[in-house]
């Protein structure tokens, strides 16, 4: 099947990758049982933000080689990427950023807990040391030091889905060019990738992707999740649903390539 994969997105005048939790460390962190070592008796819950940031920063070099293996695949294609994935490794790929939309957004810029402006903020170094001393088991002198926002005075937390008041201007602009480059691909030859997609945000990939697929004949699609692999009965025709492990998927994908 792999080989088929390979062969239809060699074939396909534009290709849709959708990406998703299975492949976040930010998700497969928690999964760990040293994540519920280090944060099961967090006593101020305000770190462990920034300890999930720290702990999934840890599986940054081998989730690169994962994105730079599919950037291979995807070299001189007309192609964009949907990604659910908040740890932000994607941008390291060598993939065309143009061509990425990160619309959960991330643990890279800091926001007003009670968005009170669109500003962005970096995270403080100082932050970043304390939650790496808590994780090795280092006492925090003088307590948690929590970032605050410049202009209000409020808390500062990532900018992500995780935030109340979400500030999603940070990927509007690249949502308005992924749906401009969706509408290309009626009646075109697509070849679609659902790369461990599972069920949390289904309204961002999983729906609109089946949709996609389901309308447009031409369109082939591939769902590669570990347990969430399903088709709806109504796309047996052009659709396919794989069990596999998503970064054990790409890697044999690579070697078409």
């Amino acid at each position: 099947m792999v080989k088929y994969i390979s062969d239809k997105i060699k074939a396909a005048e534009m290709v849709l990758v959708g990406i998703g939790e299975e492949l976040d460390a930010v998700e497969v962190i928690k999964k760990e049982s040293r994540y519920c070592d280090i944060t099961g008796n967090l006593e101020d819950v305000r770190m462990l933000p920034f300890i999930e940031k720290v702990l999934s920063g840890q599986k940054k070099s081998g989730m690169t080689e994962i994105y730079k293996l599919l950037a291979n695949c995807l070299e001189k294609k007309n192609y964009f990427i949907v990604s659910l994935c908040r740890d932000g490794f994607i941008r390291e790929s060598g993939l065309d950023l143009e061509r990425v939309v990160e619309p959960c957004g991330g643990y890279d810029r800091l926001q007003c807990i009670e968005k009170c402006g669109s500003e962005l903020y970096d995270v403080p170094v100082k932050a970043l040391c304390q939650a790496e001393d808590y994780i090795n088991g280092k006492p925090l002198d003088g307590g948690w030091e929590e970032p605050v926002c410049p202009q209000c005075g409020k808390p500062l937390v990532f900018n992500n889905v995780d935030a109340a008041n979400y500030v999603e201007e940070g990927y509007l602009d690249k949502w308005s060019l992924y749906r401009k480059w969706l509408q290309g691909t009626v009646n075109r030859n697509v070849c679609i990738l659902e790369i461990g997609v599972g069920m949390k945000y289904p309204t961002v990939i999983r729906w609109p992707f089946e949709k996609i697929s389901f309308y447009n004949k031409k369109a082939e699609f591939f769902r590669i999740h570990s347990k969430l692999y399903q088709i709806p009965k109504e796309m047996k025709e052009n659709g396919h649903g794989i069990c596999q492990r998503p970064e054990e998927f790409i890697k044999e994908l690579s070697v078409n390539f």
